[in-house]
């Protein structure tokens, strides 16, 4: 069941995270850090993200186990905060007031943040979302537990497309309930900054946004940014079934252009996948089998790898190894590969189902629900 990609909302939300306040009390921050276990002299830092740039704000030293920023900001802003000799990092919103982060040197990541609404408020996002990432480990521990047992795998099949379902619309839900302050916008810009996601839902919250906050002055720039992204991607073709699957061209593993408007058969199983995904390669031998069995029917496949572009080699030796006769393409970009994101693809392996006109008829059905569903299409 892989890993899923929406954890990239977290870290959006250091590249975006600017909270620029029209008047404030006072400028001042004080930061004071806990960190047990950390040699004296080691250097922490505060730093800023940009797309492409990260920059040092600020250094202290740790003595005795603890230490302190202190200095003056105009508006909250997100910061990182990295620690020599320590991996990983964690996010905070730099605000002005009182801050205490109890550093945990063995997850950098988890470690405390207190103080200031802001923080409050983020902290709140990321342990939501955590949460969900904990019920995702269980659930794939429970499927490897009982992949043998077919029930039990349909079941949990199920569970895991409504855990993804939740899990891609996390950052919106928490916005339905967190309206009225400007990390609402924050939030916003940086769920339309990714490749995929609920743009109906996105733009139904935009509308509940109160007016007051959007009629301040320092959210004019992130409202246009939000209108734009979402103007895009409305204007997206639609991945839903009933609809015309899009259409797309891509290289096979010799870099012949494949079309899949020009290969589509009585029945056309798209698959995404990669070389380097476990899963994938656990379900490959049932498209194997479906292939074997209705391929002279009228069963065409037509796999769509996410190998980067240094693993070409690994893609191809797993087509061979995995007997995968049949078309294979990629762009070998990743997760930025162009099938990819037409698709809206953010967790792999995931499936489209396409009748002969190459209308959608099913999607994201694995094992036995795949081999179900070209069962019926083939009886009937």
């Amino acid at each position: 069941m892989r890993k899923f990609l929406y954890i990239n909302l977290f870290f959006a939300l250091i590249i975006f995270f600017g909270c620029k306040s029209s008047s404030s009390s006072s400028s001042q921050f004080d930061i004071e850090c806990e960190a047990q276990g950390l040699i004296d002299g080691v250097r922490a830092y505060i730093k800023s993200v940009e797309p492409g740039k990260e920059q040092i704000i600020d250094t202290s030293i740790v003595i005795n186990g603890t230490f302190k920023f202190k200095g003056n900001m105009e508006n909250p802003e997100m910061r990182i905060l990295t620690i020599d000799g320590v991996s990983g990092q964690t996010a905070f919103v730099l605000e002005s007031g009182k801050i205490k982060i109890t550093i945990f040197k063995d997850s950098l990541y988890k470690s405390k943040i207190k103080g200031g609404v802001n923080n409050r408020i983020f902290n709140e996002y990321k342990n939501g979302y955590q949460n969900l990432i904990n019920k995702v480990t269980n659930l794939r521990n429970e499927y490897l537990q009982k992949k043998d047992n077919i029930e039990a795998i349909k079941d949990i099949q199920k569970r895991n497309i409504e855990l993804q379902s939740e899990l891609k619309d996390y950052g919106l839900n928490f916005l339905n309930n967190n309206l009225n302050s400007d990390f609402s916008l924050i939030l916003l810009e940086s769920i339309t900054q990714q490749k995929v996601y609920n743009s109906k839902l996105a733009s139904e919250i935009f509308e509940k946004i109160p007016k007051l906050l959007l009629k301040k002055s320092y959210n004019t720039e992130r409202i246009q940014r939000i209108n734009f992204n979402l103007n895009n991607s409305l204007n997206q073709p639609k991945i839903e079934i009933g609809k015309s699957a899009p259409d797309f061209t891509a290289p096979d593993q010799n870099g012949n252009p494949i079309t899949l408007s020009k290969i589509l058969g009585e029945v056309t199983i798209l698959d995404f996948w990669a070389s380097w995904c476990k899963p994938c390669r656990v379900e490959n031998p049932n498209f194997v089998k479906l292939h074997n069995k209705y391929n002279d029917k009228g069963l065409n496949i037509i796999s769509v790898s996410l190998d980067k572009e240094n693993q070409k080699d690994r893609w191809i030796k797993a087509i061979e190894k995995d007997n995968l006769n049949w078309y294979n393409v990629s762009n070998l970009k990743f997760w930025q590969d162009p099938v990819a994101v037409l698709y809206g693809i953010t967790s792999i392996p995931a499936t489209f189902v396409l009748d002969k006109e190459g209308n959608i008829i099913a999607s994201r059905l694995r094992g036995t629900a795949l081999e179900e569903k070209i069962d019926e299409l083939f009886k009937n």
